[in-house]
């Protein structure tokens, strides 16, 4: 099922990717909810490091 957002969310979550991997790398349980990624259960902001 493809869920559809709005523009500004899609851009957001384009943003994330490189968290996403970055998380996979380190082997982090992580997921992304609307415009946010949560990595390890926590919400991690666009602008921090994980």
């Amino acid at each position: 099922m493809f869920e559809q957002f709005p523009p500004e969310v899609l851009e957001k979550r384009r943003k994330l990717v490189p968290k996403m991997k970055d998380a996979k790398k380190e082997g982090k349980r992580y997921w992304i909810v609307y415009d946010t990624i949560y990595v390890d259960g926590k919400p991690v902001k666009q602008d921090v490091a994980i």
